[in-house]
């Protein structure tokens, strides 16, 4: 009798508990092994797919799921990758940042919800933005031209094709007297600053090393400025600032490229074809071009930077308003998985 209330799928045993629909229609598995799923890549999905259907995606690696009208992803107990992006460098001008790697999600996505702006964690320095308030998300902006007037800190010879800035850095040690404080930091290319600039120190401890001030001195790994201090000097430096020139440049976009004049030695039509800035600041530090100065390009010579319209590709945050020069724009990614 109880053979003949339930349908037992196994056609050589017919006691086989494996799997039986019951007398409730409901589809029962008294295996204790396992279930194999359909598995096929992306192009093998059924023509016509229904709500319910399962399978392994041998493309993904994932088991995915057809539910209203899309395949979805299965999300595991485990929690998905954070990415965090440094994604560019305010510079008063630009509002456009990107493009987000990873990039997100299609809009909407293939795992069934609607990606938006609010699925980023998006801080300018250390401060919280806020989707459609401070930000947006957008797929491949025209960024605008912009104009950088960087200040040459070191000179350059004839026959050489890289240009160093007045830049930004960290630094890594300090000493004074009641008229002199020296300020070290990780060994540079050229002198980070030339003689007679302005720079802003900010951050040290004590705070006799801070302040706007003239250059008097400056090498690959140190520069020196005329200090006002208690008698004996301010002291040993216990926190450690930043060195910043008051001509430093942020470029906020790739620069590569860009046109570069401002000096009978540098020849015309002359672009960008290289560019480095500071790992710890985002400074602009040098700038290689595509030809060799002709004449000597003096230090604390004004340069300008043309950087045309670009087109580009992938997902920018658009903001309501340009970052601030020197504020780093951070993304985190995946927070939401």
């Amino acid at each position: 009798m109880r053979f003949l209330r339930r349908l037992t799928l196994n056609r050589r045993a017919v006691f086989d508990n494996t799997l039986y629909v019951d007398t409730t229609n409901a589809v029962v598995m008294g295996s204790r092994n396992n279930l194999k799923l359909p598995s096929g890549t992306d192009a093998e999905r059924p023509v016509i797919p229904d709500n319910g259907m399962i399978r392994y995606n041998e493309d993904s690696g994932d088991v995915e799921v057809y539910q209203n009208l899309t395949w979805r992803s299965l999300r595991y107990r485990e929690s998905g990758e954070i990415t965090q992006q440094l994604i560019g460098i305010g510079d008063e001008e630009q509002v456009y940042f990107g493009p987000l790697s990873p990039s997100p999600y299609a809009i909407p996505s293939a795992s069934g919800y609607t990606w938006t702006g609010a699925n980023l964690l998006v801080l300018v320095e250390n401060v919280l933005q806020l989707h459609n308030t401070n930000y947006t998300v957008v797929n491949a902006p025209t960024l605008p031209a912009e104009t950088y007037l960087p200040v040459v800190s070191f000179t350059a010879t004839p026959g050489t094709n890289r240009l160093y800035f007045n830049t930004s850095v960290v630094a890594t040690g300090a000493s004074g007297t009641t008229t002199t404080a020296t300020i070290t930091f990780d060994t540079q290319g050229a002198a980070p600053f030339a003689i007679g600039s302005e720079i802003i120190v900010t951050g040290m401890v004590p705070y006799a090393y801070n302040g706007d001030f003239a250059v008097t001195a400056c090498t690959t790994s140190s520069v020196s400025y005329t200090l006002t201090s208690p008698p004996g000097g301010p002291g040993p430096l216990t926190v450690f600032g930043a060195v910043t020139s008051a001509d430093v440049v942020y470029p906020a976009v790739d620069i590569d490229g860009a046109v570069v004049s401002g000096d009978p030695g540098i020849p015309a039509g002359s672009v960008v074809t290289a560019h480095v800035t500071d790992p710890d600041t985002g400074a602009l530090v040098y700038v290689d071009l595509d030809q060799n100065v002709t004449l000597a390009v003096s230090n604390n010579t004004d340069i300008t930077i043309a950087n045309p319209t670009v087109t580009t590709t992938g997902w920018y945050l658009y903001f309501s308003s340009p970052v601030p020069a020197g504020k780093p724009v951070t993304v985190l990614h995946g927070f939401d998985k």
